[in-house]
């Protein structure tokens, strides 16, 4: 989506009105307590705030895969008051799904830890094992 769209936009669905009027949220429905379920309490100035945020957001996201260069875009700063104070989800960030692939290769450089840490859990396991075979051994034969 283009800027200029973005700018169009704003100005039809009156974004800068709508931070007074608009209210947002999401909140847990206690309803049926077998099932986490949730839904989004909000106006029509709340909706167009959001669906506005996630439309700038998609632009930041396009450009930042032009640059290949991704980071964490930012939805909602802190001065949003459209924004339901006891909304029990907040939306803060949108990360792109190639920023965890990066951070994934990040960690297999640190495989010689997990190796350490499994093979120390082993040895500790066997001798734990052991401990025991040898402790069971040794009350039976003073019982006998």
């Amino acid at each position: 989506m283009e800027k200029n769209t973005l700018d169009s936009l704003k100005e039809s669905l009156k974004i800068d009105e709508a931070t007074k009027v608009g209210c947002y949220g999401i909140f847990l429905d206690c309803s049926d307590s077998r099932k986490e379920k949730y839904f989004i309490k909000a106006n029509k100035e709340g909706l167009n705030l959001f669906a506005y945020q996630l439309l700038c957001a998609a632009h930041d996201l396009a450009e930042q895969e032009k640059e290949n260069a991704y980071e964490r875009i930012e939805l909602s700063p802190s001065e949003n008051v459209w924004i339901y104070k006891h909304s029990e989800i907040n939306l803060e960030f949108i990360e792109s799904p190639q920023m965890r692939i990066e951070e994934e290769s990040e960690s297999t450089e640190e495989g010689w830890k997990n190796w350490v840490e499994k093979i120390g859990c082993s040895v500790l396991f066997v001798f734990l094992i052991i401990s025991l075979v040898i402790g069971i051994i040794t009350i039976f034969s003073h019982l006998s």
